[in-house]
């Protein structure tokens, strides 16, 4: 498989880095640079990184034997240049990336705080305490772009962090700058201004290469002496802020949102500012308003700006020729727009904070919920006081996550204030691979869907829109609004468009099962419209025949074929059952994966034996699961050959994402979990099953079965779980350890809502049977059975449950995985029964029903009658 552009010169690059270490680093090659969305300049940076450190070769010996600490620090070099430039020019920050604990460490403003202070106070010249700001800057930055990339915290936090960041350097900054200065003109008095955040500054939502929109305000009768001093001060701070260094600057500096403009005063008072917004700010200045805060200096002023924002920002009425003043602005800032400006462009990022903003200046007044300067805090509040429809506002959202997340991609490549999509199909695909996704079109038809999405939505609230006669806009005009923007994105942009939409004006049966699968798998959409044959089908008709397609033979040199098929597949699985939900979708994507599998582990020549468990193990997977699997191997074979095979194994199943393949595995259940081998010979497992094995480890070894290799292997670890006998006191530390799941992984406020782990759920179910089977493992046939449904049944038949119980637990597991798949294919929260009417009508439309209220009430039902028998169980079993 291919990773380098350039293979010439990366032979070399690799010959000059394997002087470093005696290792063989063909693995880490492999590896490592698989998902980078740039390996040729990750190469060349992790050359120039290790050049620079102490001891290379401890470093990239350390990196080689710690694969996912390589990816991240590989993605790193080949994401941004910037961003790599900091970490070489700064090798002592390789603790960032070598050490676990720095991952995911966001920059606390306290703590920045103290640690510039101390910095600070070790520098010995004014010059040398703003490069010691500089590298503040890059020191922080660095774990919060590491924590981006590896998707481990949610982008809203990796805006907060930013501008926590930019809040405390900003603070320590003007402490610096006015130390200076007041030592330099022997003043005695405070510093006399404060300092004012906007825009996504003062929103809490800073993005990577920002301006930082501020405004300096002067004490109130200040006389000309200090005013004449503040005028300078703020020159000098703004210079110290923005003036370029060996680390680079700090950050721009916008301070046009000043009273008057460019033309006001720099520094105008607090009086000033407010005189000003009561008489002559235009309504676009009083929205900007709505997202500021005081970042630092005069404490003391920070509640009367806060005043000031509630005075100005929220009036009692809205008039007709406000709004329409408010409108024709959006529609200038358009006109500026082409159709690759994320920000200002239709459906953009700009149209979901102007309507945000038009909401809370509407509703405001009455409701000061709404009153929050974060566009996401704002969505949620507009929702929760219903000036939002909640569903539109999960969408609004999403959108906005989406697109802020896209944007921060595009800034983040060479530290640049852009919000366009870049012009050539390198930066493209490049932009791709750093949104996690393989290729361009992918990401193209994700951005159409959502952006079709916001701007049916925006329309919607304001009033925009057209009539049309084209066959696409004949065929979304009889659908809601929701259903326009998710058929557009279906078709819009796959090639013949116009004679899909022709096709669904024609046939009614076409244009209904389009309609049926958006509106009861939306999530879909987006990959349908990069799956060809599988929308086809659906307008067709022919994805309501039996599918007989299977896997070719897995082949290393052309894993992009063999990922499209699988994709192709298991769409045509997920969207086949949003139009038939009788068939067995975990059972049909079981096999799925078993093939898959199967095909990758014969590739690898693997002399290992594969066992998956949990949901995957019964056959149950949903359309969001993980697949739990344990690897085990015949003492004949050597381990480290089977070691060796086995991350040749994880590797080439990682390689598929990068053609779009979203399933992943999940070895965490192996003895010792993620410090443990990947393979376990047979002895080597009994070792630790004697040993050290938990309950809890027997027990998730009972939903056990063989997917590849020696049926051997399946014995070990049925074995290993009935080998020993359920006595009273393991029963009650199995029951403990169920309720502290409760416990932990589930709200109380979804208590009855969470169809995994809640009350009367699919857990309630799954814990009866394996508890039973782990006391009676010989009335009831241990290893014989696959599926739980035939595990109840066999308990039924060996009088451990009645039958009713059984029609009762068949019906009510059947209800809840229906339930958990359509959650996901909806894009409601995993696993979660919404509390939302409109949502709750969807999910049962979507299962079925009439209406959410007779959801929910035999919902209700059948999870009290689980919760009920799982209990009368317990009691049965001695609990």
């Amino acid at each position: 498989m291919r990773l380098f552009q350039d293979e010439l010169q990366a032979e070399k690059y690799k010959e000059r880095l394997q002087t470093y270490t005696d290792l063989d680093l063909s693995q880490f090659w492999k590896t490592a640079f698989a998902e980078s969305p740039d390996p040729d300049r990750a190469l060349i940076n992790l050359e120039r990184w290790l050049a620079q450190t102490s001891n290379p070769g401890t470093y990239l010996t350390h990196l080689a034997s710690s694969p996912r600490l390589a990816i991240l620090l590989i993605d790193l070099l080949g994401a941004s240049q910037p961003m790599a430039d900091s970490f070489i020019q700064n090798p002592e920050l390789a603790s960032v990336i070598t050490d676990p604990s720095e991952i995911s460490r966001l920059p606390d403003k306290e703590e920045v705080r103290r640690e510039g202070r101390a910095l600070l106070a070790n520098a010995g010249s004014y010059l040398h305490k703003l490069d010691r700001l500089r590298y503040l800057k890059q020191r922080w930055r660095l774990p919060i772009v590491v924590s981006d990339l590896a998707g481990a915290v949610q982008p809203e936090l990796v805006w907060t962090a930013i501008s926590d960041l930019a809040d405390a350097i900003l603070e320590l900054c003007l402490e610096t700058v006015w130390k200076e200065y007041s030592e330099q003109k022997q003043l005695s008095y405070g510093c006399p201004i404060m300092v004012a955040g906007f825009g996504k500054l003062g929103g809490h939502e800073l993005n990577y290469s920002s301006d930082v929109d501020l405004v300096y305000v002067l004490q109130d009768d200040a006389d000309e002496r200090v005013e004449r001093h503040a005028i300078r001060l703020c020159e000098m701070f703004s210079r110290a802020i923005t003036d370029t260094m060996g680390r680079g600057s700090l950050y721009r500096v916008d301070l046009r949102l000043r009273p008057f403009g460019n033309s006001g005063p720099v520094s105008p008072s607090m009086k000033a500012v407010e005189a000003y917004y009561r008489s002559h700010a235009e309504i676009w200045e009083a929205q900007a308003l709505i997202r500021s805060r005081p970042i630092c200096g005069l404490p003391e002023y920070w509640q009367r700006w806060d005043a000031l924002i509630e005075r100005h920002c929220f009036p009692k009425y809205m008039s007709e020729f406000t709004l329409t003043s408010i409108f024709e602005t959006r529609n200038r800032i358009e006109e500026f727009a082409n159709e690759d400006d994320l920000k200002r462009g239709p459906g953009g990022i700009r149209d979901v904070e102007f309507l945000t903003q038009v909401l809370q200046m509407t509703h405001g007044f009455g409701h000061p919920s709404v009153r929050v300067a974060s566009t996401i805090k704002a969505i949620e509040a507009l929702a929760s006081a219903s000036f939002l429809n909640v569903d539109d506002a999960a969408h609004l959202e999403e959108g906005y996550i989406f697109l802020r997340q896209v944007e921060h991609r595009c800034q983040l490549v060479n530290d640049q204030q852009t919000h366009s999509i870049p012009p050539t199909p390198e930066a493209r695909e490049h932009l791709a691979r750093l949104m996690g996704m393989q290729r361009w079109s992918m990401l193209e038809a994700e951005l159409s869907f959502q952006r079709k999405r916001i701007r049916g939505i925006y329309d919607s609230y304001i009033g925009v829109g057209k009539a049309e006669t084209t066959a696409r806009d004949q065929v979304l005009q009889g659908l809601n609004s929701e259903e326009r923007s998710l058929v557009g994105a279906m078709f819009d942009h796959v090639p013949e468009s116009a004679e899909f939409y022709r096709s669904l004006l024609e046939n009614e049966g076409s244009l209904a099962r389009v309609k049926e699968v958006v509106n009861r798998g939306p999530r879909l959409v987006p990959r349908l419209a990069e799956t060809l044959p599988v929308t086809e089908a659906i307008v067709s008709g022919e994805i309501e025949e039996p599918l007989e397609a299977k896997l070719p033979p897995y082949d290393q040199s052309q894993p992009i074929e063999f990922a499209k098929n699988a994709n192709l597949l298991w769409l045509h699985k997920a969207s086949a059952w949003t139009l038939d939900s009788s068939f067995n979708l975990g059972r049909s994507l079981s096999e799925l994966y078993d093939s898959l599998i199967i095909e990758i582990a014969k590739t690898v020549g693997g002399k290992f034996d594969i066992i998956a468990l949990g949901s995957y193990g019964c056959m149950d997977v949903s359309v969001v699961s993980d697949l739990d699997l344990l690897l085990l191997v015949s003492d004949e074979i050597p381990q480290g050959l089977a070691e060796q095979q086995a991350q040749d194994f994880l590797a080439e199943m990682d390689g598929l994402k990068r053609f779009g393949w979203k399933t992943d595995l999940d070895l965490r259940l192996r003895p010792e979990g993620g410090k443990g081998l990947l393979v376990r010979s047979h002895t080597g497992f009994g070792t630790y099953e004697l040993e050290r094995m938990e309950m809890w480890e027997r027990f998730a070894l009972g939903m056990s079965r063989l997917v590849f290799g020696n049926p051997d292997s399946l014995q070990v670890a049925i074995r290993a779980a009935y080998a020993e006998p359920l006595t009273p006191e393991r029963l009650l530390e199995l029951v403990d350890m169920k309720k502290r799941i409760e416990t932990e992984r589930v709200q109380p406020q979804y208590w009855k809502r969470d169809v995994k782990l809640g009350g009367g759920s699919i857990s309630d179910i799954d814990w009866l049977v394996h508890l039973y089977e782990m006391r009676y493992p010989t009335a009831l046939q241990v290893g014989q059975h696959i599926t739980v449904q035939d595990r109840l049944r066999r308990m039924a038949q060996a009088q451990l449950i009645n039958a009713l119980e059984r029609d009762q637990l068949l019906y009510a597991r059947e209800h809840l995985l229906k339930t958990r798949n359509f959650l996901s294919l909806l894009g409601f929260t995993a696993d979660v029964v919404p509390e939302n009417p409109d949502k709750l009508d969807k999910l049962a439309l979507a299962l079925g029903k009439t209406s959410g209220y007779e959801f929910l009430r035999e919902h209700e039902a059948i999870i009290d009658s689980v919760r009920v028998i799982y209990l009368e169980g317990l009691e049965r079993l001695g609990v």
